[in-house]
């Protein structure tokens, strides 16, 4: 939409100045004349620049800084890597919790005679821990992700 309103501006300016130097009066001739000659001073400019960057291009004085942005995206990507390795380990130990946490919800709503309710008040706590450990390690995780 911006886009838009930028283009249909800039094109609105070109047809006035376009109409005034053809069609205007002296005045807005001449006005229209000074700003096409402005133009073409900062068009010359701006050729001039992009010439003397092209030439310290070639020079050589980007080169520390493409080295410095190689350096730096090489770095994300190792730690991308990394913390791609954490997240991996983390959701396996979670699919594994979870499949901890079914069985034991089966063995609670199963009949059996044989289940021993020590074992599983023991297999609750071990996973009340196992869950808030993971928790910890997904919110630090979720933080080093940011």
């Amino acid at each position: 939409m911006i886009r838009f309103i930028i283009t249909t501006v800039f094109f609105l300016v070109i047809a006035l100045l376009g109409y005034n130097y053809f069609y205007g009066t002296a005045q807005e001739k001449e006005q229209a004349q000074e700003i096409f000659s402005k133009g073409a001073e900062v068009v010359g400019a701006g050729a001039d620049l992009l010439k003397s960057e092209y030439q310290k291009f070639q020079s050589g004085k980007y080169d520390e800084a493409l080295d410095n942005m190689n350096n730096l995206l090489s770095k994300v990507k190792e730690q991308g890597g990394e913390l791609r390795e954490e997240i991996d380990s983390w959701k396996q130990r979670k699919e594994h919790w979870d499949q901890k946490q079914n069985d034991l919800r089966t063995l609670l709503n199963s009949d059996s005679d044989f289940r021993d309710e020590e074992k599983v008040k023991k297999a609750i706590v071990e996973l009340e821990n196992e869950r808030e450990v993971l928790e910890s390690e997904g919110k630090r995780l979720k933080e080093k992700a940011e």
